[in-house]
């Protein structure tokens, strides 16, 4: 057994490592800032048309809800919420509407698995398998599939970063090019830190399962944009993290764009995409091409 001044992960001692993934401790204000997620979306549902519950599989949890403008061919998000892999759904999701329906998007939130009574690999099955569902029907309620973006926070990041390893056309009936856009905020794309972390208590993730489930141990099948953002409220480790994602997309010649976001943790950053005029927004807006709505 190591003792507590044994490296465990770059320079990291357990504790430390431990510290540097337990973004409830680094953010003592985590259990207010998440229930404004639940807020939010309470409030998005009041004020815009939305169609709840629609199934993208067979599984009781497999459900998404739809926040719709007037018209038709709306660029559609595909908002994946954090959580640890273990907390949170769809009903704490829909916040991105307040900001983007007035721009003229779709936004779909999710709702899939969580550890224990899930693994890894079948949580990003069905993100994947949702984003196939929407790609099949969201012209029904008023989407183009054609303009399909998608944006992660925290372990939702993770889960989108698997989204762009995916074999769509084979696996999933999708073309390859599926996915035009994609925002990875705060999140983890290598996942070996994770494992020699607390966390793995509840993953169970054995050395081999990294590499295929870390998006930076992954060559990508999707040749898109990518947007990496964290907060200057992040933990080394989790800032490090996204900044690595966003290398690894550079380096493989794809446009990238990095943020960091001031005066944020990393359980507000998220609650800037229901804020038209934040940073994160507005590069989220651009990178969909959306048009603002006019002032007043």
């Amino acid at each position: 057994m190591p003792d507590s001044t044994t490296t465990v992960y770059r320079d990291w001692n357990q504790q430390e490592l431990d510290a540097q993934y337990n973004n409830r401790a680094a953010a003592p204000d985590f259990a207010r800032q998440t229930a404004r997620y639940r807020t939010l979306t309470d409030s998005a549902k009041q004020a815009f048309h939305h169609v709840e519950n629609l199934s993208y599989g067979t599984a009781p949890e497999e459900r998404l809800d739809l926040y719709v403008p007037t018209g038709s061919g709306a660029p559609v998000l595909v908002f994946v919420h954090g959580g640890a892999w273990q907390m949170l759904g769809k009903d704490d999701s829909g916040f991105p509407a307040h900001a983007l329906l007035p721009a003229g998007a779709l936004v779909a939130s999710l709702n899939f698995g969580h550890v224990p009574d899930a693994s890894l690999d079948t949580m990003v099955d069905q993100v994947r398998r949702a984003v196939a569902w929407l790609w099949q029907h969201v012209a029904d309620h008023g989407g183009d599939p054609d303009r399909l973006f998608l944006a992660g926070h925290s372990s939702g990041a993770h889960l989108v970063g698997q989204c762009l390893t995916a074999d769509w056309p084979t696996d999933y009936g999708c073309p390859a090019d599926a996915i035009k856009g994609a925002l990875f905020i705060s999140g983890l794309g290598d996942l070996e830190p994770v494992r020699l972390s607390y966390r793995n208590a509840l993953l169970h993730l054995q050395a081999q399962d990294v590499g295929r489930l870390s998006l930076v141990h992954q060559r990508p099948t999707v040749s898109c944009p990518l947007i990496v953002a964290y907060a200057d409220g992040d933990t080394a480790e989790f800032q490090r993290q996204t900044r690595e994602v966003g290398h690894y997309w550079q380096a493989q010649g794809l446009p990238t764009q990095a943020l960091v976001i001031p005066d944020r943790c990393h359980y507000q950053i998220v609650l800037d995409l229901a804020e038209a005029d934040s940073v994160l927004c507005r590069s989220l807006a651009n990178l969909m091409a959306l048009v603002p709505p006019a002032p007043g």
